[in-house]
């Protein structure tokens, strides 16, 4: 009887924040003006909604979800920006860096997306399901989207999922300011398949042991029960105790200013240039030396729909606020709201640009003079997080390890304008059908290329092998005989397409699948004495300017005999013969400026003379007249 009543008394207990939330859902979302951060002491709660007390066994690790949506509307948070990729009816907007399948034991780099972006595939196209893109890619995701609708989590890995646990928003990501938070074991945790225990084994206060990779599809996690092979142990998590008090409650250090620190774990760039080998040797961004932080221009409401701050942002023509949060709506005013001016926030000044053709803001973005790398006479080798798993324990730091990325290009956006972009190459074993080339399921490509390409010593740092034309005819050859492929095999690869001919001979040609894909930047942003014209014309307008002129080197694994360098120009759709006639006239224009001075004095100099001389004749006619006048009189 006093058990019964026990936990009757807890279910009471329980039962109070609970029936507050339903008379208010979005208790912790609706503010009275106070721009204090509420103290989130609070239970934990599990994926089962189920309190967590610890003297329970086995422990289970507390869900963001269920904990968090106690006060705060979960539904409309997972809406957002970092979370909707896979909600077919969110906007895609403008294309954003991809996520690269990358394998060098195959010679494979391709850009995937959930998003309907140009140039990307899906990742069920290479033959990926939601479960093995998370375990692949969740290392840099906050959670959400695929990795919790049920609808997107297919029936033959219904088990693994159950073993796994839900990929939830991890709302700690990006709102925990507890130094002790530490997002790599999130993502390592992911990369272990423990999706339900990511989020307790960064938080700072509990450690997780274990990986659900290695446990049968039968395992039951409740149980705790070890399985038949002693050496696998399953995910556990411990703990520390006093962070707890009486009532099973922890503190979370909660913000609402998200630290800079959390947006780099996931947006970090790393430049690979010769010429600066330290950290010390770059900048960060203007903005962040400033004082000020990544939210306070990418802002956003409940829904988490982030402002990106690009110009062809749809909502830009809609709200004043997010007009005024781009480089354009900050520094020199887009809209003003009811007369009130919303030019300048947190302080921005407002550039004059003397000097500047008007011309120049009409074809340029604002990012093209100010924004990314300092541009050279062949763009540079980058490393992304996303794209390399940076800030990981055990990343792979060499600089020529796959995906390769090189920065920056310019080139035209889809409203005209020229903007730095990053680029990457995609390389990928397809089938093609006439002009349609799609790309091999990785369970084929893998096991045919594997077997003939893992073996190349080059492999070790994760570089690209080397391919001679042997290499491209044996893996042709083999993925047509296995009957693994319906179509003709072809290798996607340096801007072409590689088949076979009836006679097992080798060809090649340009195809729009070998395009390059691109996705424009804007940080680090330089300040203005860094920023491209600040040294004049000639910045971007000499014979020689990488600008127009810079190299853009074609990366592939294929021998370099193969492949020429880029111009510029290429991406700037303009003749390179024009761009240099063009460039060239600059060298006379500071003569041509003299010239117009020193014609101009002249012409003055005329006038002035002809002046005094049309003024001396109206004199003497005046005089003429006058004496005349005299005479008559």
């Amino acid at each position: 009887m006093n058990h019964l009543y026990k936990h009757a008394l807890i279910i009471i207990m329980l039962s109070g924040p609970i029936l507050l939330s339903a008379q208010d859902e979005n208790i912790g979302d609706i503010s009275d003006g106070s721009r204090t951060t509420p103290v989130h002491v609070i239970k934990l709660i599990d994926q089962d909604s189920s309190v967590i007390w610890l003297d329970e066994s086995p422990l289970m690790p507390f869900s963001t979800k269920k904990t968090c949506e106690a006060c705060h509307n979960y539904q409309i948070i997972s809406t957002g920006w970092h979370f909707n990729a896979g909600d077919s009816s969110a906007v895609s907007g403008r294309p954003g860096q991809p996520w690269i399948y990358a394998d060098p034991y195959s010679a494979t780099q391709i850009p995937l997306s959930l998003r309907d972006w140009p140039g990307t595939f899906k990742p069920e196209q290479i033959g990926m399901n939601n479960f093995s893109f998370i375990a692949t890619f969740g290392r840099h995701m906050p959670g959400g989207g695929v990795g919790e609708k049920e609808e997107s989590q297919s029936l033959d890995m219904y088990w693994r999922w159950q073993v796994s646990g839900e990929f939830e928003i991890n709302c700690l990501s990006c709102h925990d300011a507890e130094r002790s938070h530490d997002q790599s074991l999130y993502a390592v945790q992911v990369m272990r398949e423990n999706f339900r225990w990511a989020a307790t084994a960064s938080s700072g206060f509990a450690s997780v042991q274990g990986t659900a990779k290695d446990l049968p599809d039968t395992y039951d996690i409740y149980s705790g029960t070890l399985p038949d092979q002693p050496q696998i142990i399953p995910p556990q998590v411990t703990y520390q105790l006093q962070r707890f008090n009486k009532k099973s409650e922890v503190f979370f250090d909660i913000t609402r200013k998200i630290p800079v620190d959390r947006c780099y774990f996931c947006h970090s760039t790393k430049s690979i240039d010769p010429e600066k080998q330290e950290r010390w040797e770059y900048d960060e961004d203007v903005h962040l030396k400033a004082g000020m932080l990544c939210v306070d221009c990418h802002r956003h409401g409940l829904d988490h729909q982030m402002i990106r701050g690009y110009e062809l942002n749809e909502k830009l023509n809609t709200n004043d606020a997010v007009s005024s949060l781009t480089c354009q709506g900050c520094h020199l005013g887009s809209g003003e709201s009811d007369n009130v001016p919303l030019t300048g926030r947190s302080g921005a000044p407002r550039p004059v640009h003397a000097g500047i053709p008007p011309i120049h803001f009409e074809k340029l973005t604002c990012t093209t003079c100010h924004s990314g790398n300092w541009p050279k006479d062949e763009a540079v080798s980058i490393k992304t997080s996303m794209a390399h798993a940076l800030g990981l324990p055990k990343t792979n730091k060499s600089d020529y390890a796959l995906p390769h990325i090189i920065s920056p290009i310019f080139a035209e956006q889809a409203d005209g304008k020229i903007a730095p972009h990053n680029l990457f190459w995609p390389s990928y074993w397809a089938e093609m059908q006439g002009d349609t080339v799609l790309p091999l399921k990785q369970e084929v490509f893998l096991s045919v290329a594997r077997k003939i390409i893992g073996y190349i010593d080059s492999l070790a740092t994760g570089d690209w092998p080397q391919l001679a034309d042997s290499h491209l005819v044996k893996v042709l050859d083999s993925l047509m005989v296995s009957g693994l492929v319906s179509k003709t095999p072809v290798y996607v690869s340096g801007g072409e397409i590689f088949f076979l001919d009836d006679n097992k001979n080798l060809l090649q040609q340009q195809h729009k699948a070998a395009a390059p894909y691109l996705w424009p930047v804007a940080h680090d942003v330089r300040p203005a004495a860094q920023s491209l014209g600040i040294r004049e014309c000639n910045d971007c307008h000499s014979t020689n300017s990488p600008f127009y002129f810079g190299k853009v080197s074609i990366q592939t694994p294929l021998q370099m005999d193969r492949v020429e360098k880029q111009s510029m120009t290429e991406y700037l759709d303009q003749n390179v013969v024009a761009a240099w006639v063009f460039s060239f006239s600059f060298l006379f224009r500071p003569w041509l400026k003299y010239l117009i001075l020193f014609s101009s004095l002249i012409i003055f100099a005329v006038l002035l003379l002809y002046g005094f001389r049309g003024l001396a004749k109206v004199i003497s006619i005046i005089s003429t007249e006058s004496q005349t006048q005299n005479k008559e009189r």
